[in-house]
């Protein structure tokens, strides 16, 4: 008796696994993606909700394995992930895509860009550009993403350039953006954005550069309880797969996948602009001071950037890119002054 009924159980269980592979689509593909967002931030939720669409809209045939919040390393962990195969694709912000092409970063100059409504504009009409020039090196672009607005938080106030020159900053670029800080008197400290909480509280650094969003859901305003309301530069950024991973989607699919993607991005791209300032009154619950810029401090700024960051166009700044998007910004605020 217990031999028949063992015999019918593995029969029951073959027939089920002959059953699952009958189901499951042939060829279906499994695009692994990092990227260092918090679970359950707006760019978080994005990223899944693409995952679902996508696996509806291909029958179970295309989806996305997220690894988030930094499981699969900093940007450029993911970055050289994707290019050995490792992952296949990975949320990557403009400082981060800027090693992969440096004319990306242009739109991120410090104090270039003022506004979201400018961002978007300029963003936009460089797309075309930035795809193609990404793409020749590896990467296709899924979607581009806002992302807030880069500020000094800091462990003492800072107004000044001087009061920052006191204190040892974190800095997230490539060597010669790091050299232009230098030059212009600061102490940086360059650390992989996975090692910022730690560095904080050993004192090995004293400040960062970093959104609200970013500075609240980590933690770091715990230390660094001091927010600059200079807007640095804005924080955006894209998903990019590598084009052999893309290459094995089918091709009929990847236009309506393309498409989805960014009309998700759209339709949360409200909720990603309100996050810093729901982060910033969070964080002032919490012992958060806001210290203010006044005018002649803000030129004061200015010239600094100017005299540390402007022989960096053309190395480490690609010109083209950035007097593209010069041009547009300067249209567009042309237009707006009609």
């Amino acid at each position: 008796m217990c031999h028949t009924d063992m015999s019918s159980a593995r029969r029951f269980l073959l027939c089920a696994a002959a059953a699952l592979i009958l189901c499951a689509p042939l060829g279906a593909l499994t695009l692994k993606i990092g990227s260092l967002v918090p679970a359950g931030s707006a760019w978080d939720r994005m990223l899944r909700s693409i995952s679902e669409q996508w696996s509806r809209l291909s029958n179970g045939s295309v989806s996305l394995r997220v690894y988030g919040a930094g499981v699969a390393g900093d940007e450029p962990d993911m970055l050289r992930k994707i290019k050995i195969g490792q992952l296949d694709a990975a949320m990557i912000t403009m400082s981060g895509l800027q090693t992969v092409y440096n004319g990306i970063k242009a739109l991120s100059f410090p104090l270039f860009i003022e506004s979201n409504d400018e961002l978007a504009f300029v963003l936009d009409k460089m797309k075309p550009f930035f795809e193609k020039e990404l793409e020749a090196r590896g990467f296709k672009v899924i979607l581009w993403s806002p992302g807030g607005w880069l500020y000094f938080f800091s462990r003492r106030p800072i107004v000044v350039p001087d009061e920052l020159r006191r204190q040892k900053l974190w800095v997230w670029g490539n060597p010669d953006e790091v050299q232009a800080w230098q030059r212009s008197g600061f102490q940086v400290v360059p650390l992989a954005a996975t090692d910022i909480l730690t560095s904080l509280q050993s004192g090995m650094i004293d400040a960062v550069i970093s959104s609200p969003m970013l500075t609240g859901s980590n933690q770091w305003f715990g230390i660094s309880s001091n927010m600059t309301d200079l807007k640095l530069a804005p924080l955006w950024g894209a998903v990019v797969v590598s084009t052999k991973s893309w290459a094995q989607v089918p091709k009929d699919l990847q236009p309506v996948l393309l498409q989805t993607a960014q009309r998700i991005t759209d339709q949360l791209s409200p909720d990603i602009e309100k996050s810093d300032g729901q982060a910033i009154s969070e964080m002032k619950k919490y012992g958060l001071q806001i210290i203010h810029v006044d005018t002649a401090s803000q030129g004061i700024w200015e010239k600094t950037v100017q005299d540390g960051f402007g022989m960096l166009l053309g190395t480490a700044y690609d010109a083209q890119a950035y007097e593209m998007a010069k041009g547009y910004l300067d249209q567009y605020r042309t237009a707006k002054k009609r």
